[in-house]
């Protein structure tokens, strides 16, 4: 992403990650011109194995890719608005591997993605087709998001700091973590948190 909200993209190519509407891969950057089309001004981007998003300085979010991390719902070879995050202006993108989130102006936190690790925190380690909010953390003012393989943090304004996923990734003691459930699809949980837990003791700083 240049200086002047253009976006470039380059290398191998898949499910049309690269945003160029064909297949082939790319040796040398070349700019998105399904995103110059849209003659508005890109302040961020974010890739995973598969896919990519942009965001807007107006808070628009663009997804292109791999059907079950772009936002969509199915292959885009071309960078098209996703359309569950109309009227939810996003001041933070973030995508890793094959899952994707979003931080919205209001504080509210979307995941969407593959979810076998319970890492998109919303209770099941079903895959989730296109973004959701996080209703474990509706009392939470979100300020910033990290993701990684099968885990995600998130932080708050004051940097409290909440996680779930993969239960060896995230810093949390037997005793700090929740007991896993017994029944339903929580019962694929082994080795996870199922769903957000605040990390006691713990403060990060989160930059505007």
């Amino acid at each position: 992403m240049t200086d002047a909200g253009a976006v470039f993209s380059f290398g191998f190519e898949q499910y049309g990650k690269l945003g160029h509407g064909s297949l082939e891969s790319e040796v040398l950057p070349r700019r998105i011109q399904a995103l110059a089309d849209t003659g508005r001004r890109f302040v961020a981007v974010a890739a995973g194995c598969y896919h990519a998003l942009a965001l807007t300085e107006k808070g628009h979010v663009y997804g292109w890719g791999d059907g079950l991390d772009n936002g969509h719902g199915q292959e885009q070879h071309t960078p098209q608005q996703v359309a569950a995050l109309l009227g939810e202006p996003v001041k933070l993108v973030y995508a890793y591997g094959f899952y994707s989130c979003a931080v919205t102006e209001t504080g509210e936190l979307y995941i969407w993605g593959r979810g076998s690790s319970f890492h998109l925190g919303h209770g099941v380690a079903a895959p989730q087709m296109t973004p959701k909010r996080v209703e474990a953390l509706s009392r939470v003012n979100v300020a910033a998001a990290a993701i990684g393989t099968g885990h995600t943090f998130v932080a708050d304004e004051d940097g409290m700091v909440w996680a779930f996923g993969k239960r060896a990734a995230l810093g949390l003691s037997e005793a700090d973590a929740p007991p896993r459930d017994s029944e339903g699809e929580d019962s694929k949980d082994e080795g996870c948190v199922v769903r957000p837990t605040l990390i006691p003791n713990l403060r990060v700083r989160t930059l505007p």
